[in-house]
């Protein structure tokens, strides 16, 4: 017996043969040029940069310590985001912030630069610890925490722009379905605006 598909010839192609899963990427590209596919997993090595936009990832996104950019837009992403000490920005959400992408799990971003997750919808947690740049939570739904914590003073780098109080740490219009912490900052200011429950400062 021969499991596969029929071609128009009459052949059967073996199971083998037809579509092959996701692969498991190990990312390395350029802003324009992004991952757009459906993968198992995404790795970023140390020394490259990331950039996925309306992707499929049904496992985990990885950036290795020591990373450049990684740019997760308008990509569902199944399991977890982990980020940790990006040398370059890092942007998780929406192009634009019009949509919701979904993170089942959790999304942690530590000991990187400039962190900004927008618009996600996060199975359990978002964990931002130990980052040295602009930091700004807008418009996420999460399913257990979001936890702001332990975070540097603000480092200026290269890029950064001009931004009147940029040091700040910037939540709004955000919705945990148990707390907000925002705590052990370094002393840096915290602009929050409507979010549920109140956050813990």
């Amino acid at each position: 017996m021969v499991v596969g598909t029929m071609t128009a010839a009459g052949i059967a192609l073996p199971a083998s043969a037809q579509a092959a899963p996701p692969n498991r990427l190990i990312c390395d590209n350029q802003k324009n040029d992004p991952y757009t596919g459906t993968y198992a997993s995404v790795t970023v090595p140390k020394g490259a940069s990331c950039y996925l936009e309306n992707a499929v990832v049904r496992g985990n996104v990885k950036a290795l310590h020591g990373s450049g950019d990684v740019y997760i837009l308008d990509t569902e992403v199944r399991r977890n985001i982990m980020v940790r000490k990006s040398r370059g920005t890092v942007k998780i959400g929406a192009a634009g912030c019009r949509i919701d992408p979904p993170a089942g799990n959790n999304i942690k971003v530590t000991r990187s630069h400039n962190v900004l997750i927008c618009w996600m919808t996060v199975g359990n947690n978002i964990a931002v610890t130990r980052n040295d740049g602009r930091i700004s939570l807008f418009h996420n739904t999460v399913g257990s925490n979001i936890k702001v914590s332990k975070n540097l003073p603000y480092d200026r780098k290269p890029g950064d722009g001009q931004h009147q109080q940029i040091d700040a740490i910037r939540l709004r219009h955000n919705v945990a379905e148990r707390h907000i912490w925002v705590t052990d900052n370094a002393d840096r200011p915290v602009l929050q605006v409507n979010n549920t429950p109140e956050p813990i400062i």
